[in-house]
């Protein structure tokens, strides 16, 4: 449940509402009553999370203690098999989960252009980490396998699912990461009937272009998916933005998203983020009618506070409730000794979104921009604008620049978005 696979290689990748479905349940059992039989029980679909971190620090276990209410369950990525076959065991700590009665699901997640999984080298270094994990009275109740192969390798996945599934320990389900590309393939019921679970990944599975989420796609995967599929699964959703590098032919480089990337590549970017509104619509619908056998989502990922790209928990919150997020923009002028106005942006809201631009209702005689801002316009018609693609994370506040007015200076939000946006 990464990005998108750079470098050349094939592009794949990575409450509310209750009432409405207790109203579906009892009118399904008004119809039912009246055909006499018994009806199927309506459950409300449920939220799990994908907490992605390699690293465990006191900001992701207050995160974990912060969500327990939120959401049901929690997808822990427990290792990473490199290209060559290499287990790259992250600092999931069963520690963390003291207290917490959440169902927890163990990732592994493999290159997608490396190895297949080889189920006994697999088992061997799962079975000391299961036992680490049940002796540390946090138990997992399923392992999940994130593998984007191409669909030529699908039916060789899916032997080595079976055989996999077979040397769990009893009680153990065993889910699958699933791509929308492998949609129209016909091996993909193999790769179904090899576990107990899935989770198909809708966001960041088509070309940077197309952007990192579209709320119509991922409608129209999610049903196809459910008619290929007889068990139970969930949609992996989005609460993330990333940046993704090109290269001088326009191809993607680098991807950087929870972390700065240590060699960040000198290189265009360009920021994609996934939108609340687009979200929340896809939600609304599935919710209206759901597709068979959908469990709910698994959010990508849990945030932190410091994650300057994931969505904040009090944004996530509101999206599960069925409000939409917004952010709140505010300009602070600052007086300063020598007569000048010192002038930032503040998001008081609980999303990011791109800064607004500010007009100066005030006759000027000096003034510069800094940072993520271009001063234009002349001492009577002046403006500020964000640099392209700036956005304004909830909570922080950016410095635009100073100006000297011959009066103190008046700075109003010129976009439409106004002081409230989503």
């Amino acid at each position: 449940m990464q990005g998108w696979r750079i470098q050349g290689r094939a592009w794949a990748r990575r409450g509310t509402g209750a009432r409405w479905w207790r109203r579906l349940a009892a009118m399904a059992g008004v119809v039912a009553a009246s055909l006499g039989v018994a009806a199927p029980p309506v459950a409300a679909p449920t939220h799990e999370v994908y907490v992605w971190q390699r690293v465990w620090n006191e900001p992701l276990r207050g995160a974990l203690g912060d969500s327990r209410d939120l959401f049901s369950g929690v997808r822990v990525l427990v290792a990473q098999v490199s290209g060559d076959g290499r287990w790259q065991a992250t600092q999931a700590d069963p520690a963390a989960f003291t207290g917490d009665a959440r169902r927890r699901v163990a990732v592994v997640r493999f290159d997608g252009a490396g190895q297949a999984p080889v189920a006994e080298s697999l088992l061997a270094e799962l079975r000391p980490l299961l036992a680490r994990w049940q002796s540390g009275a946090a138990p997992f109740a399923a392992v999940e396998i994130d593998y984007d192969c191409g669909t030529a390798r699908l039916a060789d996945y899916a032997e080595r699912l079976r055989t996999l599934r077979g040397g769990l320990p009893a009680g153990l389900a065993l889910s699958v990461t699933a791509l929308p590309a492998w949609l129209d393939a016909g091996e993909l019921d193999g790769v179904l009937d090899a576990v107990d679970e899935s989770v198909l990944q809708v966001h960041a599975v088509q070309r940077p272009a197309a952007g990192l989420f579209d709320a119509a796609s991922a409608e129209r995967w999610a049903r196809a998916f459910a008619r290929r599929t007889t068990r139970p699964f969930r949609l992996a959703l989005p609460a993330y933005g990333t940046r993704v590098y090109f290269d001088d032919a326009g191809q993607p480089r680098a991807v950087e998203s929870e972390a700065r990337l240590e060699d960040r590549p000198a290189l265009p970017g360009e920021e994609l983020a996934a939108e609340p509104r687009e979200v929340l619509s896809l939600l609304a619908r599935l919710r209206a009618d759901p597709p068979a056998h959908w469990q709910g989502v698994a959010w990508f990922r849990l945030p932190l506070p410091g994650d300057r790209r994931a969505w904040t928990l009090a944004a996530l919150r509101e999206v599960i409730a069925g409000t939409l997020p917004r952010a709140r923009f505010e300009v602070r002028l600052t007086p300063q000794a020598n007569g000048a106005h010192d002038l930032a942006l503040a998001n008081g809201g609980t999303v990011a979104a791109p800064a607004p631009a500010l007009r100066v209702a005030t006759a000027c005689n000096a003034h510069d921009a800094v940072g993520d801002w271009i001063a234009a316009g002349d001492a009577t018609r002046l403006r500020f604008l964000p640099k392209p693609g700036f956005r304004l994370p909830p909570g922080r506040t950016s410095p635009v620049g100073w100006l000297r007015c011959a009066q103190a200076p008046v700075v109003t939000i010129e976009d439409s978005q106004a002081k409230d946006v989503q």
